[in-house]
């Protein structure tokens, strides 16, 4: 029989052994300039990082340190980045790749590559950010240190798995891969996040939940911030909306003191269905009204630095043809003549840039338009929500159909999250009998409910409502 003294023992023992292994994030393996940015922003002084790194940079230019220039760029990035101010962040980033070369430092490309990557996920171009993210695992394999080898591989999978949400094997590959080189409450707080989606084994999502908040990054700021966002997720799934509310204005609070706007948009948008939930639909408008003001403005960012990052791959196409050309445009020099060769040359080159120009243009406009329509899921996913009824389902759809719901809106400011939610129906061309099934009501019900619909709308009589719900 184990006594009472043995089992203190043992107590004492867990205690001290869950201490050793999830002690506060240590960055004292990586240079003091990494260090101390990665101190400042973990505790939220982004203002302070940003001081810190200025001060920096005017000291390693009078030395002419490339190194150290080149780090700071990179850390000045990663600060903007968190700002939300991609387009500057890739600025730095492209004055970073022009200092490093010939350093041949495989710790700076790792990290530079790993900026890129995240840029590129958020603009939502997924093909270009996982050659970036490959190729910054690539350079982290070679970095000597063991400890920044790891840290930099986990920073990699972790940022990567973002472009696999809709592939549950490679995101949970990844994942894996993430926690192998560190336990991490981000990827903790991710995993928690999928089973809260599916609504199922939320045990699962409590427990893991429970390891974020004692992981070894839990320190951080915006980490702590996610772990309560997801709180709030999970108790929102199980129908206790104080509590959710509770959680939710806790991240708010947190995202807003770094200024990371990407989540304040999140916290906004689930305040606004948890209010109408509660059946305060004043502060449910209140706080979409703070949602679609800070979507406009992430995507007017988002849109001038996907323009940047076109210029920076026309530039960089540019001079590869031009190394590949300069002999020939050598000899169509010799043997046509100067003049009648370069009125010709420059002519025809002007239209051909133009014209992929437009097309890469057409392309990245492309890619950032499918941004709207990635947030979780796609067209079936939505369907999937309607027909488990899931309290997601709104929310998910006004994720991939914000402008359709900003023009509902500002048509109607007086439809209440109700109406907006048949409305969804009717523009996923849903028929009645469909909508009679996830709204459990009658044919007829469903057809009182588009009559209203249709006079708070102040549509004309001969207006067809799911026509122009449609075209809307």
């Amino acid at each position: 029989m184990v006594s009472r003294t043995d089992t203190l023992k043992i107590l004492l023992f867990i205690l001290l052994f869950s201490t050793l292994k999830y002690k506060a994030q240590d960055y004292s393996f990586f240079p003091e300039t990494i260090k101390k940015t990665a101190e400042y922003s973990n505790r939220g002084e982004l203002s302070g990082a940003m001081n810190y790194n200025i001060n920096a940079l005017g000291k390693y230019k009078k030395l002419n340190d490339k190194e150290n220039i080149a780090t700071v760029y990179i850390n000045i990035s990663y600060l903007l980045f968190l700002l939300n101010k991609t387009d500057e962040g890739l600025k730095y980033l492209d004055l970073a790749k022009e200092e490093m070369k010939g350093l041949k430092n495989p710790l700076l490309e790792a990290r530079l590559y790993n900026e890129y990557a995240k840029i590129s996920t958020r603009l939502s171009l997924t093909e270009q950010s996982n050659l970036e993210f490959d190729k910054a695992i690539r350079y982290a394999l070679k970095v000597p240190d063991e400890k920044q080898k790891n840290y930099l591989l986990f920073y990699s999978y972790t940022w990567k798995r973002l472009n696999f949400l809709n592939k549950k094997d490679s995101l949970i590959s990844l994942e894996k891969k993430s926690l192998k080189y560190m336990p991490s409450g981000i990827t903790y707080t991710k995993i928690a996040d999928r089973f809260i989606q599916d609504g199922k084994h939320l045990d699962s999502a409590d427990y893991y939940l429970k390891k974020a908040r004692i992981a070894p990054d839990s320190n951080i700021v915006a980490v702590r911030g996610l772990i309560w966002f997801s709180y709030g997720n999970l108790y929102n799934v199980q129908k206790d909306h104080k509590k959710a509310l509770e959680y939710y204005l806790k991240s708010l609070q947190t995202f807003e003191k770094i200024k990371f706007k990407a989540q304040i948009r999140k916290s906004f948008d689930s305040l606004s269905s948890t209010y109408d939930y509660l059946n305060d639909h004043q502060s449910a408008n209140l706080y979409f009204k703070k949602y679609k003001l800070i979507n406009d403005t992430i995507k007017k960012d988002e849109k001038k630095a996907v323009n940047i990052v076109v210029e920076r791959l026309m530039l960089a196409k540019e001079r590869e043809e031009k190394n590949k050309r300069n002999y020939l445009y050598f000899f169509i020099f010799i043997i046509v003549g100067f003049s009648v060769t370069a009125f010709y040359v420059v002519r025809r080159k002007y239209q051909k840039k133009q014209k992929q120009k437009n097309e890469l243009i057409q392309e990245m406009t492309s890619e950032t338009d499918q941004l709207k329509k990635k947030v979780g899921g796609s067209y079936r996913e939505i369907i999937q929500l309607a027909e488990s009824r899931s309290p997601f389902f709104l929310t998910r759809f006004k994720q991939v159909y914000p402008e359709f719901c900003e023009k509902l809106i500002l048509h109607c400011p007086e439809l209440s999250e109700h109406d907006i939610k048949f409305c969804a129906y009717i523009k996923l061309n849903l028929t009645n009998k469909e909508i009679v099934l996830f709204e459990n009501i009658t044919v007829r019900g469903v057809e009182t409910k588009k009559y209203r619909l249709k006079k708070k709308l102040s549509l004309s009589a001969d207006t067809d409502l799911n026509k122009w719900l449609m075209e809307l």
